[in-house]
């Protein structure tokens, strides 16, 4: 199931972030990452398994430049491979486009993650070595806004 955050679902989320460390996130995003969850200026979900979150991730419109962009993507650690990203990720997208905001969805994400979302139909547009930490390549994406087939 995919529902709106709460304010009770901070301390899961943190603990999917946390879960995620090293390989996905740094330890300095942490910071950044609780501030976003305490402001929460736009669309942010969960992703529940049997009353368990097991994946959270938002996006933000761009009204003036019809840009939609991802943030905070997440699942739990052992959770990876088991389809919970790809439903996160295409509810993102269908929400997106229901909005008819925005013509382009970007993203920022790691070569670790590059290739999920090349799957999904997002393209590299630059790649930016060390970009968020040491060993960490801030991969910039972007794709159309139309939704994945299923």
């Amino acid at each position: 199931m995919i529902r709106g955050y709460r304010a009770e679902d901070r301390a899961m989320c943190l603990t999917l972030f946390d879960g995620n460390v090293p390989e996905y996130f740094h330890v300095s995003e942490r910071a950044d990452f609780e501030a976003f969850l305490d402001d929460l200026p736009e669309r942010y979900l969960v992703v529940e398994d049997r009353g368990t979150i097991v994946g959270c991730g938002g996006f933000a419109i761009i009204p003036e430049k019809r840009l939609a962009e991802f943030c905070w993507g997440m699942v739990a650690r052992d959770r990876h491979r088991a389809g919970f990203g790809r439903m996160l990720a295409e509810e993102r997208i269908a929400r997106i486009a229901a909005t008819g905001a925005a013509d382009t969805i970007s993203l920022e994400t790691t070569q670790h993650s590059a290739g999920f979302f090349e799957r999904l139909g997002f393209r590299t547009q630059s790649i930016r070595p060390a970009g968020f930490a040491p060993g960490m390549d801030l991969y910039l994406m972007t794709r159309a806004v139309v939704v994945v087939d299923k």
